[in-house]
């Protein structure tokens, strides 16, 4: 009689999963998850034999106590591996080789098959049974082990048969990195149907209404579009904006209906800000998700502020919405939703999505699989980081071409991707005649104030005397300067400052305020970062913008005079500071920082020439075509791609580069009791318990970033935080800081976080 191995240890209703029970269920969900895109088989073979490694005596002493350490992942690769190389199955290696990656990695994660190889061949040939896995101990080796865990599969399976695995093809193209880029994809979208069925399979166990508990499979588009255009009647009927701005709004809205019904694909969104993308995108998606078949749609949204803002609007037309962000804070059963993706309206950011696609650990490629057959609606695409722009657009290349998906990239300064040299870029336009929109939606008029640089003395002096006005900076210590030159001139109820010194709660509290004032008509000076230009729907009589890149300058152009108030047009005034350093964001050795700034300088460049018309789509066009002329992505990221190395790629494909330490900061009582009372809550379970990852998305919202060069500042104005249950060792340290109790002063109402330039010992600037 054949030994019966099991998969597990028993379980609390004493029954114990043997290896085939696992396997099977294993395989048929992940074959369910692959055929969403085509590739059932190739999933199910996965599923087959990742726990290969399990048929041992070295697995079975892992359940009984007596071994540990033991790596039963790598066993189904290899064993895989020494089938690929059998004559007699005539198969191309590359057939296997996403299989065997996904298979080896489905606890450890990604390794690519050409660094595998070796440890594979040693392992089954030569009874080798190190492991490429953290060093472990193989939990078998050499052809007798094998043979014998081959004979108790065939038991376990005699109807398996090889002949009925795809040949997978990738594109001809002969660019490594761009062909890495479609492989590796695929790998982990074959990782993805993997991890998901094996973690959902195991969660069934003790839980058999698992899957039905973490699925939301209801996508009534049809009843929602219903419940759009009866929503888009009643707000274009009670609309106060100019009549004109209205009718743009509907043109638009109808447009991107129209255009729902083309077939699935790469699109483009192109219209002034304030003309309604938001309600106009979801009528292109659920038009498009009728049409089409597709499966759910998400939201892809580059700041926080503008997925609150979006949800807000959506959650009028969508009763069940997903939120999956750094600050969500969800329930037990919304965190598994958000761990699978499993649910028909998500939105997240673009950090979450974008770096998804290029993650190697199981837990970030486990909702991979339900991206497939999606409608993607990007929103403000100018953010995407000029350093992983190639990398990224191919990626979306594939995801459309591949795995059924339709993506828009919309924006009021729609970058020129076609200009970067390596990019693959065409997108149908969703709104081909937009020069249109921004001729006849002209509401403002730039002053570009560039022949010599201003002091913030004279801005702070111009500010004073306009009742509605804001300032966007590049910088932070440019807008604690000019704030604090405004406090000179100004009462301290009509002036506000907005930087990420000040916590996402804070800032969501003073951003309510201006808006009651501009709807109020009381006086109201704003003092902010690049953190308002999107997002934030705020309407000011005068912009002043320091210099930067043409698209921020267009994005702070749209709190202007944004409803069309104004008969006169708003006033946007663009200068250069007269201040000493640097005036962009980013070290001197930052491939990004670099890039704002010779974005910056080209603005100043062209205006040399010829003033910029910020409304024009063409001169937006050419000046992208400048601007990303020999444009490529950091060497770092692309070396990763050429060795098609997972964990590289993953590490160097960074949406936010230098994310720095977060600091969970208090509130002052008189801005808000209740996140006082949070924070305070906070600091003792944190200082009794230490820190859990839950807490820590919970408590995003009351915390601040602090970059890494004040590093000496952290340790000697803030704690930092350990991990929950853990001892404090250096390894066990978390990211995470509070401020000292006897220091809490310098979290202020007005700006924030504030650090004195001094620590004792001298400075530390």
């Amino acid at each position: 009689m054949m030994r019966k191995y099991y998969a597990k240890s028993k379980l609390p209703d004493g029954s114990q999963p043997t290896v085939k029970e696992h396997l099977s269920a294993v395989a048929k969900l992940a074959k369910q998850y692959g055929e969403e895109f085509g590739r059932g088989e190739e999933a199910w073979v996965a599923g087959l034999f990742h726990d290969f490694g399990k048929y041992s005596e070295a697995f079975a002493g892992v359940l009984q106590g007596t071994r540990s350490n033991i790596d039963h992942a790598m066993c189904g690769a290899a064993f895989l591996n020494r089938v690929k190389s059998d004559k007699k199955i005539k198969r191309a290696k590359r057939t296997y080789r996403p299989i065997i990656e996904a298979i080896n990695g489905h606890h450890a994660g990604l390794a690519a098959y050409d660094e595998l190889e070796p440890f594979l061949i040693r392992n089954y040939y030569e009874g080798e049974d190190i492991s490429p896995n953290g060093g472990k101990t193989a939990a078998m080796a050499g052809e007798g082990e094998y043979g014998k865990a081959a004979g108790c599969f065939q038991g376990d399976f005699p109807q398996f048969s090889w002949s009925k695995l795809q040949k997978y093809i990738a594109s001809n193209d002969e660019n490594v990195e761009i062909h890495n880029i479609e492989t590796m994809l695929y790998t982990r979208m074959l990782f993805s149907c993997l991890v998901d069925a094996d973690y959902s399979v195991s969660a069934s166990d003790t839980d058999p209404q698992y899957l039905q508990k973490t699925e939301r499979l209801q996508f009534e588009a049809g009843l929602w579009l219903e419940k759009l255009l009866a929503y888009q009647k009643e707000l274009s009927g009670r609309s106060v904006a100019d009549p004109s701005l209205n009718r743009m709004r509907n043109e638009l809205f109808e447009q991107c209906g129209n255009m729902g019904d083309l077939k699935e694909g790469l699109f483009t969104l192109t219209a002034p800000t304030g003309t309604g993308k938001t309600l106009a995108l979801l009528h292109f998606a659920l038009r498009h998700c009728v049409r089409t078949g597709k499966r759910r749609i998400i939201v892809v949204l580059p700041f926080l502020t503008l997925a609150e803002q979006n949800t807000d609007t959506y959650a009028k037309i969508i009763p069940d919405i997903l939120i999956d962000h750094s600050q969500s804070r969800l329930s037990d059963e919304a965190r598994e939703y958000a761990s699978r993706w499993s649910a028909p309206f998500i939105i997240t950011t673009s950090v979450k999505f974008f770096e998804s696609l290029f993650a190697d650990r199981p837990t970030d490629c486990r909702k991979l699989h339900n991206i497939a057959d999606s409608v993607i609606l990007f929103d403000e695409a100018q953010s995407l980081p000029t350093e992983v722009t190639e990398t990224t657009l191919e990626a979306v290349n594939e995801l459309c071409r591949s795995y059924h998906c339709t993506m828009v990239f919309s924006s009021a300064t729609q970058p020129n991707f076609a200009a970067i040299p390596a990019v693959r870029w065409k997108p149908t336009e969703i709104m081909p005649d937009h020069s249109r929109l921004y001729a006849s939606l002209k509401r403002t008029h730039v002053e570009w104030r560039l022949e010599k640089r201003t002091p913030f003395e004279e801005i702070a002096e111009e500010m004073a005397k306009l009742p509605s006005v804001c300032v966007i900076v590049n910088l932070r210590r440019h807008a604690r300067k000019l704030f604090c030159l405004l406090k000179e001139r100004c009462q301290e109820e009509e002036l506000f400052f907005i930087t990420t010194d000040l916590c996402m709660a804070h800032r969501r509290i003073v951003v309510k305020e201006i808006a009651r004032r501009l709807k109020g008509g009381l006086p109201c000076r704003v003092v902010a970062t690049q953190c308002i230009e999107a997002g934030v729907d705020l309407d000011f009589d005068v912009m002043y913008r320091a210099l930067a890149p043409l698209d921020a300058i267009i994005q702070a152009a749209g709190r202007c005079n944004r409803n069309g108030r104004l008969a006169e047009g708003g006033r946007v005034s663009v200068f250069e500071p007269e201040e000493e350093g640097c005036l962009y964001p980013g070290s001197s050795g930052s491939v990004s920082g670099n890039w704002y700034e010779n974005a910056a300088v080209l603005v100043k460049r062209l205006c040399a020439r010829q003033p910029l018309d910020i409304d024009s789509p063409a001169q937006m066009k050419a000046y992208y075509q400048e601007l990303f002329l020999g444009q490529a992505d950091k060497a770092s990221l692309r070396r990763a791609l050429s060795r098609r190395d997972f964990a590289d790629t993953a590490r160097e494909y960074e949406l936010i580069a230098n994310k720095g330490m977060k600091v969970i900061v208090p509130i002052p009582r008189e801005i808000s009791e209740t996140e006082n009372e949070n924070y305070r809550t906070i600091w003792e379970e944190v200082q009794q318990n230490g820190i859990t990852p839950s807490q820590m998305r919970e408590w995003a919202s009351l915390t601040v970033t602090v970059p890494m060069y004040q590093q000496e500042k952290l340790e000697y104005y803030m704690e930092r935080l350990y991990f929950a249950g853990r001892r404090k060792g250096d390894e066990e340290k978390s990211e995470y800081y509070v401020l000292r109790r006897q220091y809490e002063e310098h979290y202020t109402k007005d700006m924030g976080l504030q650090l004195p330039d001094e620590i004792a010992g001298g400075s530390i600037w």
